[in-house]
C-alpha cells in the first residue's frame, strides 16, 4: 500500500529543519516518539521546542506522531518510507532521523498500536469441542443432539498468554453455515487479489 499523508502533515515535516532549527527539530522528533509510544498522556513538556514558534512545533510535532503512525500501520518498509519523504521534500538530515526513529523503534510502535485497539483483533488460535446431549439415570428425556462449543483467541504479544475473543455455542447446521460463510470469504478476497 503506498503511503499518503495530508498536506498539512507534510508541511509540518518539510519545516523540520528549515523553518524550525536543526536542533529544536531533533528534540521535537525524540518527543513526538515519547507521544507515540506512551500509554500516558502526560509526557513531560519540553519548552524548548515551543519557544519560538508554538504553531509550527505543534504542527510538526503532529507531523511526525501522524508519520509514525501511519507508517506503522502499513507496515511500511524503511527503505521505502525514506524514498517516500524524499520524494516530498522532507531535509535530508530530518530524513535520516526520522528513519532511524522509525526503524529503531518499530518493534515498540506495532506493539503500541496493538494496545490501541484500533483495529479488529486477530484471531490466531481456535479451540473447539462437541457437547452431546445424550439420556442419563436421572432424566428421560434427550434430545440426542450435537452441539459445538467453539472459543476463538490469540496470544497475548507481551506475555504469551491465551486471551479469549469470542466464545459461542452453535449446532451442527449451524457451524456448517459458519463455514461455509468463512469459504465464501476466502473465495471473495481471492478474486480481488487477482
Amino acid at each position: 500500500m503506498s503511503l499518503k499523508l495530508s498536506d498539512s502533515v507534510l508541511k509540518g515535516l518539510q519545516q523540520l529543519g528549515t523553518e524550525i532549527s536543526m536542533d529544536i527539530s531533533k528534540k521535537l522528533i525524540t518527543n513526538s516518539l515519547k507521544h507515540t509510544l506512551s500509554p500516558e498522556s502526560s509526557v513531560p513538556s519540553v519548552p524548548d521546542i515551543y519557544a519560538a514558534n508554538a504553531d509550527k512545533a505543534k504542527l510538526s510535532e503532529y507531523a511526525v506522531v501522524s508519520l509514525l503512525v501511519v507508517a506503522t500501520k502499513h507496515c511500511y518498509e524503511a527503505t521505502a518510507l525514506r524514498t517516500y519523504l524524499e520524494k516530498n521534500e522532507v531535509q535530508p538530515i530530518i530524513l535520516e532521523e526520522l528513519v532511524t526513529t522509525y526503524e529503531n523503534h518499530r518493534k515498540e510502535l506495532t506493539i503500541r498500536q496493538l494496545q490501541l485497539g484500533s483495529d479488529f483483533p486477530h484471531i490466531t488460535d481456535v479451540q473447539w469441542r462437541i457437547m452431546a446431549d445424550v439420556r442419563s439415570s436421572t432424566s428421560d428425556c434427550s434430545s440426542g443432539e450435537l452441539n459445538f462449543h467453539v472459543n476463538l483467541g490469540r496470544y497475548n504479544e507481551s506475555n504469551g498468554a491465551r486471551e479469549t475473543i469470542v466464545e459461542f455455542v452453535c449446532s451442527t447446521e449451524e457451524l456448517q453455515l459458519l463455514i461455509n460463510k468463512l469459504k465464501e470469504i476466502e473465495r471473495h478476497c481471492e478474486k480481488v487479489a487477482n
